[in-house]
């Protein structure tokens, strides 16, 4: 199996397991915060949806044009798309979730075949390992206070 099945199966396990815990919230407990600090379950999701978006952006440039753009300021960037990301409705935000992790993961299927440790490292962490610290936020959520 090449490295880069093994990335998209590891991504997909990942993304089920992510999902698995924001489909034991109810509706109302979508926008209740303190799953990660002042952020909801709907913050997170757009979150990993605006990494998935820049990460696809950084493959798209090196695909095309063969560097790899730099990532924008992290802390920076999070507060920026949460603020972005405050006024859009549930349903949008899992629109836009689903379609830039579709995105994602074509972008990752177009990659080189060899694809080197830090394309490795950048999909590891924008897809399961970035999963997985959300995982364990929803689940001291789910267990609550």
């Amino acid at each position: 199996m090449s490295t880069k099945q093994k990335l998209l199966d590891a991504e997909d396990q990942g993304w089920r397991e992510l999902h698995a815990r924001l489909e034991r919230l109810p509706e109302d407990d979508w926008l209740r915060p303190g799953v990660n600090g002042d952020w909801n379950a709907k913050d997170v999701l757009a979150h990993v949806a605006a990494w998935h978006a820049v990460t696809t952006d950084r493959f798209e440039v090196l695909r095309t044009i063969g560097t790899l753009a730099e990532y924008p300021p992290i802390d920076e960037f999070n507060r920026d798309q949460y603020e972005k990301s405050r006024e859009l409705s549930l349903h949008d935000v899992r629109v836009m979730s689903g379609a830039s992790r579709h995105r994602f993961r074509e972008e990752i299927a177009l990659l080189p075949m060899d694809l080197g440790e830090n394309l490795v490292r950048i999909v590891e962490s924008n897809a399961h390992g970035h999963y997985e610290e959300h995982i364990a936020q929803l689940d001291a959520f789910l267990v609550g206070p």
